[in-house]
């Protein structure tokens, strides 16, 4: 964990969106489909893939702690299910994504063996991010991960090709698909 509170000044703020979700497993699906049209929306979906990635442990975690984990809750558990909320706060050079949660234990990064089904979350959120933390909040705590936002990289004319023709290449980074494959291996551990 990188900080123990607030990782912005309101005053480099450019945008923000939030979403409050009942703590269920359908928050992490929700979530995602939310992010994904904030991030079309202010034009930063060159990011997409590690902000889901992160968000979704995120919004994993809060669940555990606060609300219901079954598929299929009873309606009695539904009756006390407590909120998740999560925010994207868009920088200059960077989006943080915070999700709080009623829970006032502050995440613990665990170093899970080969053989755990489990307890890799904020490992992953570490990797991704270029800072984590968490901070205490009236109700609970915010969990919150902080990603770089990395402009295209200029393109260089390949062999045959001229100045000034457009070449389809990959930003650097995190290589998602493999992450996306570790994530659905857990899920489906679970």
């Amino acid at each position: 964990m990188t900080g123990q509170g607030v990782p912005y000044q309101t005053r480099h703020v450019r945008f923000v969106d939030q979403l409050s979700l009942v703590a269920a497993q359908s928050a992490v699906r929700t979530s995602r489909h939310f992010l994904r049209f904030a991030l079309a929306k202010w034009q930063a979906a060159l990011i997409e893939d590690d902000v889901l990635l992160v968000a979704s442990e995120l919004v994993t975690n809060a669940i555990a702690v606060t609300g219901v984990v079954a598929a299929k809750p009873t309606w009695g558990e539904l009756e006390r299910i407590d909120l998740v909320h999560v925010r994207l706060v868009g920088l200059p050079d960077s989006v943080v994504v915070e999700v709080w949660d009623v829970s006032g234990e502050p995440p613990r990064l665990r170093r899970a063996g080969d053989d755990a089904e489990g307890g890799r979350g904020l490992f992953l959120v570490q990797e991704l991010a270029a800072r984590w933390g968490s901070y205490r909040t009236a109700g609970g705590k915010a969990v919150w991960a902080q990603l770089a936002v990395r402009p295209p990289l200029p393109q260089r004319p390949q062999s045959g090709e001229r100045r000034g023709s457009k070449a389809a290449a990959a930003p650097p980074g995190p290589d998602a698909a493999f992450l996306r494959r570790v994530r659905a291996g857990l899920d489906a551990a679970l």
